[in-house]
């Protein structure tokens, strides 16, 4: 708030502003810090006044107790005095006691009976005897002792002393009073002004105005802290003199001099703080001139460089040197952001390796291109084995051979002629994959331009004296036939590629539909996801039954997963699960499905069925680090028994890290589940592998079981297949049984279990209760 409204002025007004408020700031904390100093230094100095002058009073009233002392005793020792008291002879005690008195200057002369009343009184005062016993009754008769008293609003000093002879007969009462002229040397004596007060009413003071007397009852005692600040006249303080009669003094000293002093001194100051005012906004001005003009320059030259003028003209004038300075900073500023920024321009476009544009500008290029309505051939190319290569040369080498790629694609594009300002451009867009885009009039002109590339990328390679012969596939895509969204054509240029790698060819070109199913397999995933979240899942278990071939009974399935995604379609579970393997989600897909088949297994145990249910599993599960405790927490959870589950896996998984895998399964095996090889004889499985893995089962591929009671040589290969497990102790299913030959020809081979359409396809749970419950052996 503050910054923004001081940026309204000019620089001028704020350097006024800023020298003035530096000087007024500086003043206050100044005078302030002096203020507060001087407060202190006079606080305590009146301290010091009142306890010089509270102890000027008392050591006045301990002297003339002194002496009131050693005058009462020796009129107590006195025998005439003692003979006379003892007889009440009140002539001769008036007698001695105005003689002592005067050789005193006493001004009370008192003798007490024992009872405390009067017995005479000397002529020093004319008070009655009444009045005498009612103030001095209240003094305690005891040994020799002094007070303060006040009898009939005139205070004095007494000292009461027993007279014996020799036991007690009397006291004698001597006292001074503290007259006007008294207080007047103790004013003298002290510096300060004395008022007697007794329950506060005065008595008498060295006060003259009745307005300053009457004060001192009704205002109130100033706080020694602030002193200098207070506006009152006089700082008071009481002090008792006597506990009886509640007699006491207050001392009052005097503020207004100090008061004066200060008021002049923060003048003083006031005046002084005007003058160097007055002196800055003149001083303010000079700085403004020396400080404005080389500040003018500097701004315009910020907003040519702000405005992309990089070039800063020598100075004509000279100016201050820290001016200077900085201009001279902003000269080698422009020069370097000049330098920058075509540094980090060449980054943000380019690949730092090879040179060549990097995928972002690419895309740009193209995008540009296709708004203008000009045709474009994007030809994608990639290194066949490239990150195999990268492992057996090193990475040194493999980005040698990027680099010379590199270079060669550059010569190509330079030999192709477009018409200006139209350019052929280059990029490398992944790792080894690179991308050429050639403006084109018609798509037969595509054909002439890969074979051109291909004549300069299928000359030989040269590591030092090492030869390489680089295997490349190109995929094309341009977009007159294909897309004209740069986006949509990289992207299909670089699926025709893919393509071209999966089919083990060349050179490919983008067929229509497949970027449409790329897109489909995009949204499954997307789809996938989210069912796998859902509490409502979209997914769901069928069960297909096993029959022992033995009993003709069955008491084995196979859980297997059914998707009907969002748009209410069927989606093949094994392109489904081939996606979940690919992006990630196989794991918790397989969770997914192991919680559903065990809580199954336990709702079918509660209605009396119990079954062998078998599980399928990929590389991924089984390699997974919490599989094992997830298993064993799900089998706990639904109180399901271990025995009950066959986890199955195919020859592909169990070949992949089968140290870990072997491994696994044999803990697995240990806690009770069964392991079955899944497609056994299409896969990778070795006899020697399956002797050393923990494996239950083998599942032969239903392809030797589709045409068996057709093809003796599917025969011969379930024959052997079958003698062979048995002999290695496994068990073995047969999957993909269709007709009842098929089927009697696996009991004459001795089979352990079918599975296929001919006892039937995969079905609910619901409808498998129904089914096993009409369910008739085939004979």
């Amino acid at each position: 708030m503050f910054s923004q409204m001081f940026t309204k002025y000019s620089f001028k007004a704020q350097i006024t502003w800023l020298s003035t408020s530096l000087i007024l700031v500086t003043v206050a904390l100044l005078t302030a810090s002096f203020g507060f100093k001087v407060a202190r230094y006079i606080d305590n100095q009146i301290e010091n006044q009142m306890y010089f002058a509270e102890n000027v009073i008392r050591q006045n009233l301990s002297s003339q107790e002194k002496v009131l002392i050693t005058a009462a005793r020796v009129l107590a020792a006195d025998f005439g005095f003692k003979q006379a008291v003892a007889t009440r002879d009140k002539n001769t005690i008036n007698s001695v006691l105005n003689n002592h008195g005067k050789r005193i200057n006493a001004d009370l002369m008192v003798l007490l009976d024992t009872e405390g009343r009067v017995i005479t009184s000397g002529s020093f005062q004319s008070f009655s005897d009444k009045v005498l016993e009612q103030n001095i009754n209240l003094l305690p008769l005891k040994g020799v002792h002094g007070q303060v008293v006040n009898i009939q609003n005139k205070v004095f000093q007494i000292i009461v002393v027993p007279v014996k002879a020799p036991r007690l007969i009397a006291y004698s009462i001597i006292g001074f009073e503290f007259d006007h002229q008294a207080l007047l040397e103790l004013k003298e004596l002290a510096s300060v002004d004395v008022t007697f007060v007794k329950n506060k009413q005065i008595i008498s003071s060295t006060f003259t105005e009745p307005t300053t007397v009457e004060g001192l009852l009704t205002s109130k005692q100033a706080r020694t802290e602030k002193l200098l600040f207070t506006s009152v006249d006089f700082f008071h303080k009481q002090v008792a003199l006597g506990d009886s009669f509640k007699v006491s003094a207050i001392l009052s000293a005097s503020l207004v001099a100090i008061h004066n002093d200060f008021i002049q001194l923060i003048s003083s100051i006031l005046i002084i703080s005007i003058l160097v005012i007055v002196i800055a906004v003149a001083l303010s001005k000079l700085l403004h001139r020396g400080v404005t003009i080389p500040l003018n320059l500097l701004s315009n030259l910020t907003k040519k460089i702000s405005a992309g003028n990089l070039s800063v003209p020598k100075l004509k004038d000279e100016m201050p040197t820290e001016f200077f300075e900085l201009y001279q900073g902003f000269s080698v500023m422009g020069t370097a952001i000049e330098h920058r920024e075509q540094e980090i321009k060449y980054q943000a476009e380019r690949d730092l390796l090879t040179g060549l544009y990097n995928r972002h500008t690419m895309h740009r290029v193209i995008a540009d291109y296709l708004e203008k309505h000009i045709e474009l051939v994007l030809i994608t190319f990639n290194i066949k084995g490239f990150k195999v290569l990268n492992d057996t040369i090193g990475v040194a080498n493999g980005d040698a051979i990027l680099k010379e790629i590199a270079r060669r694609t550059t010569r190509y594009i330079d030999s192709i002629t477009v018409t200006p300002p139209l350019e052929v451009i280059a990029a490398r867009v992944n790792s080894d994959e690179f991308m050429i885009a050639i403006p084109i009039t018609q798509s037969d002109e595509i054909e002439n331009y890969i074979e051109l590339l291909q004549d300069e990328l299928d000359r030989q390679f040269w590591l030092d004296d090492i030869r390489l012969n680089l295997s490349l596939y190109f995929g094309v895509a341009n977009s007159i036939e294909h897309s004209a969204d740069g986006e949509r054509l990289m992207r299909r240029a670089t699926m025709a590629a893919v393509s071209a790698f999966k089919e083990q060819k060349v050179l490919r070109f983008y067929q229509q539909g497949e970027d449409e199913q790329y897109l489909y397999k995009l949204k499954l995933i997307e789809e996938l996801k989210a069912a796998l979240e859902s509490e409502q899942s979209p997914m769901f278990m069928n069960y297909q039954p096993k029959l022992n071939l033995q009993t003709g009974k069955v008491d084995k399935l196979e859980a297997l997963i059914r998707w009907v995604n969002k748009d209410g379609e069927f989606v093949n579970p094994e392109l489904f699960v081939s996606l979940a393997e690919n992006a990630g989600l196989i794991v918790p897909l397989t969770r997914w499905v192991i919680a559903q088949v065990l809580k199954q297994i336990a709702q079918w145990q509660e209605q009396g069925y119990f079954f062998n249910v078998s599980i399928n599993l990929s590389a991924q599960d089984i390699q997974h680090e919490g599989f094992i405790e997830y298993l064993i927490e799900q089998i706990s959870r639904f109180n399901v028994n271990s025995e009950q589950v066959t986890l199955e896996l195919t020859e592909r998984d169990l070949a992949d890290n089968e140290e870990l895998v072997a491994a696994r399964l044999t803990h697995l095996k240990s806690i009770g589940f069964k392991v079955s090889v899944d497609d056994y004889g299409i896969g990778q499985s070795s006899l020697a592998k399956l002797k050393n893995l923990p494996v239950d089962e083998l599942k032969i591929d239903k392809c030797f079981i589709l045409t068996l009671d057709q093809c003796e040589q599917d025969q011969d290969i379930v024959a052997s297949t079958i003698s062979l497990g048995h002999k290695l102790g496994l068990n073995v299913v047969a999957e993909g049984v269709e007709n009842l030959a098929s089927l009697d020809l696996l009991r004459q081979f001795n089979c352990d279990y079918a599975q296929g359409y001919y006892l039937s396809k995969p079905i609910t749970a619901e409808q498998l209760v129904i089914w096993y419950q009409e369910y008739d052996s085939p004979v």
